[in-house]
């Protein structure tokens, strides 16, 4: 499907004959412009089950340049225990955890890297160490690209650096934080002349997640009342928001969810944002133990504030307790066990439900993002 690349601070257009991050005018983020309506609809193999699926419009210019392990098509499964205890009727988990590499960064990494491959990119550097990073090495050893990890010493031993390794990335070692990962990576892509990833500046990793909406619409009729997702970088709120947006144009569906988003106590900077507020990082890296959503400098927030506009939706912070509290409920209540990342929105649900945002008969829908042994379970 043939598209531009348009500045959403500028608005300057830019072909899609290589692969782009920033606007060559200003250096700003870039958003997808198709050359025909977004609605068109791309059959694809796609799915748990390998079967062709209807997806929305994505970002190939060749549609055989695709990279799939058959993410998506992930199952809704209904918590009423959990339900029961946060006082509402109707609560179901979106099982994102069931992806290839065990967590939602799948599908954005299959458009991610898919589009690496139309565009010839053939090695890239990236920060890694976390889902995204596992997921991104995987997906690029089955597209054939090299990949150049840039990983904190310090986590020598995380089963998550233990699997970006095991899919031939060439590790660098380097000192501790995200500063230093990110600055190795930055470092090496100059010297070396490829290209420096990063996913959640990434509009093509965005378009990945539409699909998350769009399996929503199929499986669940009515649509769930209110959708709540953790909140890092924005990339699975905002995919949702434009996949809903898409559906709605073509008239698929007839409402939007309300798109709410969870961030840590620690790490708040949309929910400050949203309340319209000051919010200033703690000095160094988030202790937080959701660590996949300390993300002190949000990529794209005025897009994730038009999101709630237009759905109805909030940003919620979560205390550390509430988060590790729900994280062993969803385990002893219904079998689950998620990441305190992933746990977050249960958090949410219940402070969301005080705030008389969700009543007892609202349908909820909680995706729940990461497999909760592929880090060490607090507490034990």
């Amino acid at each position: 499907m043939a598209y531009q690349m348009v500045c959403v601070q500028c608005g300057a257009k830019h072909d899609s004959s290589r692969y782009r991050l920033h606007c060559e005018s200003c250096g700003g983020l870039l958003d997808t412009l198709y050359d025909t309506p977004a609605t068109v609809e791309a059959r694809v193999v796609s799915g748990a089950k390998g079967t062709a699926r209807y997806l929305p419009t994505l970002p190939l210019n060749d549609p055989a340049n695709l990279v799939t392990m058959g993410e998506g098509d992930t199952p809704v499964v209904p918590l009423p225990r959990v339900g029961q205890a946060l006082g509402l009727s109707d609560v179901s988990a979106k099982m994102e955890y069931f992806n290839p590499t065990g967590s939602f960064k799948d599908r954005g990494n299959t458009i991610q890297v898919s589009v690496l491959k139309d565009t010839g990119v053939t090695e890239v550097a990236d920060a890694t160490g976390g889902n995204a990073g596992h997921s991104f090495a995987a997906y690029c050893a089955r597209a054939g690209i090299k990949f150049h990890g840039f990983v904190n010493d310090a986590n020598a031993d995380s089963r998550k650096v233990h699997a970006i390794a095991l899919h031939g990335t060439q590790v660098h070692w380097v000192g501790p934080g995200r500063a230093a990962r990110n600055d190795g990576a930055r470092k090496y892509a100059e010297d070396s002349g490829i290209l420096q990833m990063n996913y959640g500046q990434n509009i093509y990793f965005i378009e990945g997640l539409k699909t998350l909406a769009y399996e929503i619409a199929e499986q669940m009729d009515p649509l769930p009342d209110h959708i709540i997702v953790p909140i890092g970088n924005g990339s699975i709120y905002q995919g949702m928001w434009k996949g809903f947006k898409e559906m709605l144009e073509d008239g698929r569906v007839k409402r939007m969810p309300k798109l709410h988003g969870a961030q840590t106590e620690e790490t708040q900077p949309v929910v400050a944002a949203f309340e319209g507020r000051d919010w200033t990082p703690q000095p160094g890296d988030p202790k937080s133990k959701a660590n996949g959503i300390g993300v002190q400098v949000t990529p794209r927030p005025a897009a994730l504030l038009q999101g709630a506009k237009d759905s109805g939706g909030r940003f919620v912070a979560v205390s550390e307790d509430k988060i590790l509290e729900w994280q062993r409920a969803l385990a002893e209540l219904e079998g689950i066990i998620v990441e305190p990342t992933s746990a977050i929105v249960l958090g949410a649900a219940e402070k969301l439900k005080e705030a008389g945002v969700i009543r007892g008969a609202d349908r909820v829908l909680l995706p729940l993002t990461g497999f909760g042994v592929k880090e060490p379970i607090p507490g034990y």
